[in-house]
């Protein structure tokens, strides 16, 4: 796969730009062109109200949500170099309804990065980075608020179960694992199971043979895999971490996996997803 395309939701606060930041130096460091994409929620009077709805004040709320995408993209098109391409697209959509469609737009795209959700309960802004993982059927790249400066290539860190979601997050960042100096494959050992049953052999084999040359590394069975996952992240110092992204969606609602739930909370590195 070869990143040429990419989406990134532009958040329209002060931390979003620091995802702007890492989606510009990504979209540079493949020659690929950047779409950002603002997203309004439009306000729909329940089927129980009751009286005169306050549509000029709606209308208006709209317009300063669009006033403020405008600004951010503006923000981004200024810091990006000139070898990175922009452009601004706009969701307009409803309460419940704009991850679905971010997600549905990020089937168009090689590669989307958002910023770092808040769990299921959160809000629908708060959840775009499980409409990109569920809805999109493309990887995405997720970044931490308290990420700094442009993205970072040095080493990466595979977390690798055997599962169909690893294979497929292993397949999707190829392109990014041949840039990275260091790769290091990550396997939590399963309750019950010697650490000599641990998968990773024959992963760390297949990328040999795309030329990245990768490490093993067997982690005795954690309760907390994601938070495991986290503290070798630190431990040593890897720059991202590539997973696959578990879970489903139910009703529109979305049910996530241990591991996924964790590092949506509590990442403090960027993980590349997929589902």
């Amino acid at each position: 796969m070869s990143m040429k395309d990419l989406l990134v939701h532009l958040d329209v606060t002060e931390k979003g730009d620091n995802i702007q930041d890492f989606a510009i130096s990504l979209a540079a460091e493949f020659g690929a062109h950047l779409t950002a994409a603002g997203v309004v929620i439009e306000i729909v009077p329940p089927a129980s109200f009751m009286g005169e709805f306050p549509y000029d004040l709606m209308l208006e709320a709209a317009e300063q949500a669009r006033a403020a995408a405008r600004t951010a993209f503006e923000r981004l098109r200024n810091a990006a170099p000139a070898s990175v391409t922009s452009e601004l697209v706009m969701i307009d959509s409803v309460a419940g309804q704009a991850r679905e469609e971010f997600g549905r737009l990020a089937r168009h795209f090689d590669l989307s990065i958002v910023g770092q959700g808040g769990d299921e309960s959160g809000s629908d802004d708060e959840l775009m980075a499980e409409g990109a993982l569920f809805r999109s059927g493309r990887p995405v790249f997720v970044v931490p608020w308290i990420h700094k400066g442009p993205a970072k290539f040095g080493k990466a860190m595979v977390a690798w179960d055997g599962g169909l979601a690893a294979a497929r997050a292993v397949s999707d960042a190829l392109p990014l694992l041949k840039r990275a100096g260091e790769v290091e494959v990550v396997s939590i050992a399963m309750k019950g199971l010697p650490s000599d049953e641990l998968p990773g052999f024959n992963i760390t084999r297949h990328l040999t043979r795309h030329g990245i040359a990768a490490t093993l590394k067997k982690l005795p069975h954690a309760d907390d895999v994601g938070g495991a996952l986290l503290s070798h992240a630190a431990d040593s110092s890897a720059d991202y971490i590539v997973m696959g992204g578990y879970g489903h969606s139910r009703l529109r609602e979305f049910i996530l996996g241990g591991a996924t739930r964790t590092m949506f909370k509590s990442q403090t590195i960027p993980v590349f997803m997929s589902h």
